[in-house]
């Protein structure tokens, strides 16, 4: 009876460890920190823009900055597997007030999905004419990640700029510091998002000229590089152009051409985060199905010795009417 205990203990063990694999620790690696502290930044040190301290054209290095922090308070608020995030990015050039450009963002996601919720408040705050203009706006599409197991396919992405989503294309593999990435792809057109106040000798009117109410519209060529197995953001890069237009003269002047990349510290950071856990999410996926193979496997076995020994038992006790009995003297 003993071999069949140690192997019913290590086939009950076994399948309660692929239990707590596929239901806890997998669980927990799939989930979006809870304690979500991230910056992130883009660079172009040879940008053009419109310097709106100044009132001239430059050309020089530009930064993006973006902040992504969990609200802590309105997370525990909503509980379940809600994830409120405050977001802020500002471009700029010299780190002085005002940016060239930036927003703030306040949302909720899923932690498993990255989907948003739309259920916590969201809204987008930006710079309009020298005024903060907070408006609700409800997110779609992927914000600060891709699914887990992101595929070799489109995904929705939501553009901050635009205020909506535009599709993401998948367009190969591509190793990031030995990491392996998905490379995804879009190109947004030029597109009028609001109007601006502007000095109207930027239209090519004399020193004197009234301000202009110009079209400020954006184009971008963004590229994401996305580690497959958690969906994390690795690498990003975009080139992005915003007019300006004088909707009377149909003048128009560049107010930011600039093609931005991760730093390279931001990038090795990014690698250094998911790396392992990609590991750990590949080794994970098919190990409680191994583990849990495995462990029926021994229970069948231990069963099946129970019963075997049970028979060879009775075989050979007298009092069960099967043993062999010697012939009398």
């Amino acid at each position: 009876m003993r071999k069949s205990a140690i192997l019913i203990g290590f086939g009950a063990f076994f399948l309660a460890f692929a239990l707590l694999l596929q239901f806890y620790a997998y669980d927990k690696l799939t989930l979006i920190p809870g304690d979500t502290n991230a910056l992130q930044e883009l660079n172009d040190p040879s940008a053009k823009f419109f310097d709106a301290a100044t009132l001239t054209m430059k050309q020089g290095l530009v930064t993006t900055k973006q902040t992504v922090i969990v609200d802590k308070k309105a997370t525990r608020a909503q509980g379940g597997n809600a994830l409120v995030l405050q977001i802020n990015q500002t471009t700029d050039n010299d780190g002085q007030s005002p940016p060239l450009d930036g927003f703030a963002s306040h949302f909720a996601i899923d932690r498993h999905t990255g989907k948003p919720l739309n259920c916590c408040n969201d809204y987008m705050s930006r710079s309009e004419n020298g005024k903060l203009v907070t408006t609700p706006v409800q997110h779609q599409g992927f914000t600060v990640k891709f699914p887990l197991g992101a595929g070799r396919k489109s995904y929705p992405y939501w553009d901050n700029t635009l205020r909506k989503t535009v599709m993401m294309k998948y367009a190969g593999t591509e190793s990031i510091r030995g990491l392996s990435t998905n490379k995804y792809t879009v190109v947004v057109p030029d597109t009028k998002y609001l109007q601006q106040k502007l000095p109207g000798f930027l239209f090519g009117g004399a020193k004197s000229s009234p301000a202009v109410t110009a079209d400020r519209s954006y184009g971008n060529e963004r590229t994401i590089w996305v580690e497959p197995r958690t969906g994390a953001f690795i690498k990003v890069v975009e080139h992005q152009v915003i007019t300006l237009t004088d909707p009377a003269s149909g003048k128009k002047v560049t107010g930011i051409d600039t093609r931005q990349t991760m730093t390279d510290k931001t990038i090795k950071e990014n690698v250094d985060n998911y790396k392992g856990q990609s590991t750990m999410l590949q080794i994970l996926k098919p190990l409680p199905w191994i583990l849990g193979l495995l462990g029926l496997i021994l229970l069948i076995a231990g069963g099946a010795l129970i019963v075997l020994e049970g028979r060879k038992s009775d075989r050979h006790d007298p009092r069960s009417g099967n043993g062999t009995r010697r012939s009398p003297a």
